[in-house]
């Protein structure tokens, strides 16, 4: 390009980005870093942050943009910004599109990067693979708005909003009498009175291949789901005006709605509720996360009765396939194996899978490979942040099954860093505690 030729090399002091050419030329570069004088010239530049806006600037399939016209997507989480180009790899063998940059504000405060490095990283690692199908970039479970402009700023290409601080988590606990108090002292009587146009005396029949679906609402029903969602109903109207006035009015971001992490399974009528009243709003979204019935813990296979999972996803699935045509979206998809196929199947392939921990285990298990004493260190701290860490997670992990690191050797190591029980949960607290330092 320009008389240049671009590669990448790895060095003792990491990955390095190198411009050959004539000299004259190398000057006009608009890349950073140290010519070395030779018939022809050689630049050797670090993967800064500065030569990422150049890198993409010169090589526009290096820079994340929006999938919404992929029905298959994956988020592969690459947590240390290093696993990438094995991901690349992987999806490059399937119809699939990979958001390849996914982290949370929680997650990169656990290992000390941002927005920005997190895009930066897939970016080298995409121009390194020379992968041009498109990748995605995710700021997961974003809780704020300040969150968003961050993300925002930074380049992404997806904005998943998590709505579990905007939820009225008592509404589906409190008394009957309670309920007609509080829908009295909280919800604007204008919005109570077209929510209850909306759903009263309505029956959704939702009609499928495998059977179909119909909802209707009583009043209490309305009450109840209202005083659960009117804050977060709001809060999803004004995170997608944001959107629209970044894109100039266009869709040009994809836009995911999560309750993954709330205390109870998302109900096929509560979905609908949400889905109604969002449409109402105007805010179109292009994936959501329930939290499905049964255990989606990190890195190991589903926990829960598979028939009824699959009963109630395929109810999910009508919904979202009149309600909009938007994916649903399976957070802390890492090895669910014994329900990707019934997830497959029922979606007609139009999903958003999520993972994280599959890849991180792999890294741990490599590190108790190559350098004993460093797992035995993250081990350590590991155990130390396993009751903070486990606030955020839904795990089961046994403590007490854990054998004492100064007990094993160093041939036992890369087994116990991901040791799972024969019930399939997993007993290591490295499958969650993500602080590698």
């Amino acid at each position: 390009m320009n008389g240049l030729l671009y590669g990448m090399i790895r060095t003792g002091q990491g990955k390095k980005l190198i411009v050959v050419g004539e000299k004259e030329t190398l000057f006009k570069d608009p890349f950073i870093g140290k010519i070395f004088h030779h018939a022809p010239s050689l630049k050797v530049c670090d993967l800064s942050l500065e030569n990422t806006i150049s890198l993409m600037e010169l090589f526009p399939f290096t820079r994340p943009v929006s999938l919404l016209n992929d029905p298959l997507t994956i988020g592969t989480g690459d947590r240390l910004g290093l696993a990438t180009p094995g991901h690349i790899r992987g999806v490059s063998k399937f119809r699939v599109r990979p958001v390849l940059a996914q982290q949370s504000i929680r997650e990169n405060g656990q290992t000390g990067r941002n927005f920005k490095e997190v895009i930066a990283d897939a970016a080298w690692s995409v121009f390194q693979e020379n992968y041009r199908e498109g990748y995605g970039a995710d700021a997961d479970h974003l809780k704020s708005l300040d969150e968003v402009g961050l993300a925002l700023d930074a380049g992404v290409s997806m904005i998943t909003l998590d709505l579990s601080e905007k939820l009225n988590f008592e509404a589906f606990s409190i008394p009957q009498e309670v309920i007609e108090r509080r829908f009295k002292e909280e919800i604007d009587p204008g919005d109570a009175k077209v929510f209850l146009h909306l759903f009263l005396d309505k029956e959704f029949t939702f009609r499928g291949s495998r059977g179909d679906l119909s909802i209707r609402f009583s009043e209490e029903d309305v009450k109840r789901n209202l005083l659960l969602f009117h804050q977060a109903i709001d809060f999803s109207e004004e995170v997608y005006e944001i959107l629209l006035q970044r894109s100039g009015r266009k869709h040009l971001f994809d836009f995911e709605i999560s309750m993954d992490e709330i205390p109870f399974p998302t109900s096929p009528e509560t979905h609908l509720f949400l889905m109604i009243a969002l449409r109402h709003r105007g805010v179109r979204i292009d994936s959501l996360a329930p939290r499905f019935i049964g255990e989606f813990q990190k890195g190991i296979d589903y926990r829960g009765d598979v028939t009824s999972f699959r009963g109630q996803f395929y109810r999910h699935v009508l919904i979202s396939q009149h309600y909009g045509n938007y994916k649903l979206s399976i957070h802390s998809g890492s090895d669910k194996f014994s329900i990707f196929p019934h997830i497959g199947e029922m979606s007609q392939g139009k999903i958003h899978l999520k993972t994280a921990g599959t890849s991180w285990l792999e890294a741990v298990r490599l590190i108790s490979l190559k350098d004993p004493s460093l797992y035995r260190e993250m081990h350590l701290q590991a155990l130390s942040a396993f009751k903070e860490a486990s606030k955020h997670y839904q795990v089961t992990t046994d403590i007490c099954s854990i054998p004492q690191i100064e007990a094993l050797s160093d041939s036992d190591l890369p087994d116990s860093s991901t040791r799972k029980t024969p019930d399939s949960f997993c007993t290591s607290p490295m499958v969650f505690c993500l602080r590698a330092s």
